[in-house]
């Protein structure tokens, strides 16, 4: 048999494992190098060792979401990664938080605060800037619309009030729910995400709609001005 032919089988025989065990407990007991490494097998070519990419994967960018949110070219420089392998990782990426969005509109409603921040990690977080993301809902708590407000500076979130208020007449909103993504940092706000914060809640109230809640998503963590009491 070619020595090709040998590599192949052998390489086969290991995803096809991983693939059972994906199969039986989903990703429980997998270590994060297998998961991206049950991945990589479907980019890549069936010749490929794709542990040691994997595990270069995460040397590189220390965590999964860190791999999915970087960009192609960053991707690339790992040897082994092709465009392929990239271009898989990116749908993924967008895949998932095309899901998470999709099911908010489905169920129209967040029905817990881990839910919106899971929605929020899917869509915001992995920005490499600072973005600011409006979501209108309705009397029944229901999300009319949602959208990306703006995008600033790592170090300072550009929100526009004005904006907000339009926003909540175009869509007939009743209350309003704002979020914003610390890339790289810790969630907890800054003296301007404060000031945000508060001008938001003013302007609004103008046209006696209410600030429902304000999250600020980091790496691995959130803060919720709700929860931590600045709305009682």
């Amino acid at each position: 048999m070619p020595e090709k032919e040998k590599i192949k089988k052998h390489y086969h025989g290991h995803w096809e494992r991983l693939r059972q065990r994906f199969i039986k407990s989903g990703f429980e007991g997998f270590h994060d190098y297998e998961i991206l490494e049950l991945l990589l097998t479907y980019a890549s070519k069936p010749a490929t060792d794709t542990k040691p990419i994997a595990k270069a994967l995460l040397e590189r960018f220390k965590t999964i979401p860190n791999v999915l949110d970087a960009r192609p070219e960053e991707l690339e420089g790992i040897p082994g990664v092709g465009p392929k392998a990239a271009q898989f990782f990116q749908i993924l990426r967008t895949t998932i938080s095309r899901y998470f969005k999709d099911k908010v509109f489905e169920q129209k409603a967040f029905l817990s605060l881990n839910e919106l921040v899971d929605y929020l990690r899917a869509v915001i977080g992995g920005k490499k800037n600072e973005v600011v993301h409006v979501l209108y809902l309705n009397s029944k708590n229901e999300l009319l619309h949602a959208e990306d407000l703006g995008e600033g500076t790592v170090s300072e979130a550009v929100a526009f009030p004005r904006k907000i208020v339009e926003g909540t007449l175009k869509f007939g909103a009743t209350s309003v729910i704002i979020a914003h993504n610390h890339p790289g940092g810790l969630p907890e706000p800054s003296g301007n995400d404060n000031l945000i914060t508060d001008a938001v809640k003013k302007a609004l109230s103008t046209v006696s709609v209410s600030l429902q809640e304000h999250v600020i998503i980091s790496d691995d963590d959130y803060f919720s001005y709700r929860k931590s009491g600045y709305f009682d």
